[in-house]
């Protein structure tokens, strides 16, 4: 009896070692890129005890695990925990993963450690991550680790000298307009004197670059069939003479457009919920603040925000905590309503699922979506007509690009088609203020992946 004891001691003793282990290296800013192919196996999750609320504080966390928790992701998204028990998981872009199985929910950025420019990615391990019920109650904190090592992943990030100031330049804009006939491009004087590092925020922020896009995954003969029944063209800013969504912000220099999309999704689907009667307006600094899922002003994820923040903590009104476009510590007043959401999944089910023809119909079903793209250096200056990346140019007439890859989140309220060009287009609202582009929207090409357009939307299901 006392051999099968100090056996059983030793063991704790090595799975409470390795919780502790993982953890030293949490942080909150997340550079790792790893993919489906990385993640997919069997991992072992160690968990804290399950008696924390939404306000446990995983980053910090210094409490040992006394739970163990193994789980297959499989292909495409499903989940099977130890007991059989089957659910479903999806990657959140490049970042990390989410799981829901036995009525229990996972989260946790992957793993990373940095040097300077230099990024390894860990993608058989977690950073400290988050669980609780999906009724988000017993909250825990867990770390999970792959039972196949992989060979940790290498890449440089780009780093520029951000300390210039944007002056436009006329023969790169006059060479936009030349090569192309879809869109028009000009110069704003707003932007004249902002800096790049400002630009870049704009943007989607220097956590928000790009590292691969998963590609557009066909629709099935069924989802055709039923998307053949959509009307040809759709606009929620005018149905049958309604409109529902709210007015064009400003995100000004902080990357916060995840922010502004995620809380533009929520505030228009809740109009479209409640016939127009719910017309509240969310507060986009209570995430910039606040919320432990995204980088403040450098960036963040749609999915995160306005679905698991939108779920496990609730959103506030403007009014409660104004808009100051900076990182601040959090001082949401504990006093104010929040909303929140019951479901939320990127279109498709999970990412990687997403197309044209699941988005129109989620679109015209249940109100605008939450999408993001790759931003072009000739983005910035859209003025109008149905937009489209031109290729080659920037570089070639000015060395230095200040306009770094990102990825910018906005958000999607129409489509169509244009009458000229018969090209087919999305409708999007962006959050730049109504002095850019169509009032403050744009027009994409639509049905093509336009810069990753139609490859990660985010959907959500509010509750009045």
């Amino acid at each position: 009896m006392a051999r099968v004891s100090e056996v059983a001691h030793v063991k704790a003793f090595m799975f409470v070692s390795i919780f502790c282990l993982l953890t030293s290296s949490v942080r909150s800013d997340t550079p790792a890129n790893c993919t489906f192919e990385d993640i997919a196996g069997t991992w072992v999750l160690y968990e804290t005890p399950r008696n924390g609320d939404h306000s446990i504080d995983c980053l910090n966390n210094k409490e040992n695990a006394v739970n163990k928790i193994q789980l297959q992701l499989l292909r495409p998204n499903v989940a099977v925990d130890q007991y059989g028990n089957k659910g479903h998981w999806t990657l959140i872009y490049n970042q990390g993963f989410e799981i829901t199985v036995n009525q229990r929910v996972y989260f946790a950025f992957s793993n990373y450690a940095q040097n300077g420019s230099e990024v390894v990615s860990y993608c058989d391990k977690t950073l400290a991550g988050w669980s609780h019920d999906t009724m988000t109650h017993n909250w825990a904190c867990f770390q999970g680790k792959n039972m196949v090592q992989r060979s940790p992943k290498i890449h440089t990030e780009k780093r520029q000298n951000l300390n210039g100031i944007y002056v436009s330049n006329t023969e790169l804009i006059n060479s936009f307009n030349k090569k192309q006939k879809s869109w028009t491009a000009k110069a704003y004087s707003w932007m004249e004197g902002m800096s790049h590092e400002d630009l870049l925020k704009m943007r989607g922020g220097i956590k928000s670059k790009i590292h691969s896009r998963p590609p557009v995954s066909p629709a099935s003969p069924f989802v055709r069939r039923q998307a053949e029944f959509l009307p040809e063209e759709w606009d929620w800013r005018n149905v049958s003479g309604v409109n529902y969504v709210p007015v064009v912000k400003n995100q000004g220099s902080c990357g916060s457009c995840y922010a502004f999309s995620s809380m533009g999704m929520l505030e228009s689907r809740l109009r479209v919920a409640t016939k127009n009667q719910v017309q509240v307006n969310l507060s986009p600094q209570d995430i910039v603040s606040c919320s432990a899922y995204s980088q403040g002003c450098e960036g963040g994820f749609p999915y995160l925000i306005a679905g698991k923040y939108a779920q496990d903590h609730g959103v506030v009104a403007e009014e409660c905590y104004p808009y100051t476009g900076r990182d601040s510590a959090c001082s949401a007043a504990k006093k104010c309503q929040r909303s929140y959401v019951a479901k939320y999944r990127y279109v498709g089910g999970y990412y990687g699922a997403c197309n044209e023809e699941l988005m129109k119909m989620s679109l015209v079903e249940s109100g605008p979506l939450s999408v993001s793209f790759e931003v072009y250096s000739d983005f910035m200056h859209y003025a109008g007509g149905v937009y489209h990346r031109t290729d080659g140019l920037f570089n070639k007439i000015n060395e230095f690009n200040p306009f770094e890859l990102t990825n910018h989140a906005v958000l999607l309220v129409g489509y169509g088609t244009d009458s000229q060009t018969k090209e087919k287009y999305w409708i999007v609202k962006n959050s730049w203020g109504t002095k850019w582009g169509e009032d403050g929207f744009f027009r994409i090409r639509r049905g093509v992946d336009e810069c990753g357009i139609e490859s990660i939307a985010v959907e959500v299901t509010p509750i009045p």
